[in-house]
């Protein structure tokens, strides 16, 4: 499984891995999703923490901007589109690795077209992404990376079913947020940098 992966993949694959184990802050995630966009060929990091209610994201916990445009990140947020994103609605149900071609193959309808018009814009047309979900919890972590042109291909996708676990783990743990210390989702983005 491993000899696919060039010497200087496998360096930065166990990297991430040892980064994400050690992780203990945001502002240290989102230099490792940085990092990692690099792994995927992708020029656009981002993951979030949302609240699953049956099938859909119901609140968002944590999010960690990479380098998503910021116009589009807090447009996104202020209007609530992770009820009408295709790659949120794809990974409440799959947790699983997808490229969002065949995401967006699932999902067109005219909220869902108008979502990826509006992140085309902004120079999001491609995408890999993958979705961890923790039923004991009610959450799921969603972990994308993005681009202007499609360079997502097999070998990334399995790049990120290793690297995902690992980046879970790290976003839990940095989002684990006690509702005496924070009581609403504005305050929480607030502390993003939302």
């Amino acid at each position: 499984m491993f000899d696919e992966f060039s010497k200087s993949e496998l360096v930065s694959i166990l990297e991430v891995i040892e980064r994400a184990r050690n992780c203990s802050g945001p502002e240290e995630l989102k230099k490792i999703i940085l990092d990692s966009r690099q792994l995927v060929s992708a020029d656009y990091a981002v993951c979030g923490l949302g609240k699953i209610s049956g099938l859909m994201v119901s609140d968002v916990l944590g999010l960690i901007n990479g380098n998503f445009p910021e116009e589009w990140m807090n447009d996104y947020i202020a209007r609530r589109n992770y009820f009408n994103d295709p790659i949120v609605k794809y990974h409440s149900q799959f947790s699983m690795t997808q490229f969002w071609t065949n995401i967006f193959k699932y999902y067109d309808d005219k909220a869902s077209k108008r979502a990826i018009r509006d992140a085309a814009d902004f120079g999001l047309k491609f995408g890999i992404s993958s979705g961890i979900f923790i039923p004991e919890e009610e959450k799921i972590s969603i972990f994308c990376f993005a681009g202007n042109q499609n360079r997502f291909d097999q070998h990334h996708k399995k790049i990120m079913d290793i690297i995902t676990l690992h980046l879970n783990s790290a976003l839990v743990r940095v989002t684990d947020i006690t509702p005496k210390a924070v009581s609403d989702i504005e305050l929480r983005l607030d502390n993003w940098g939302l």
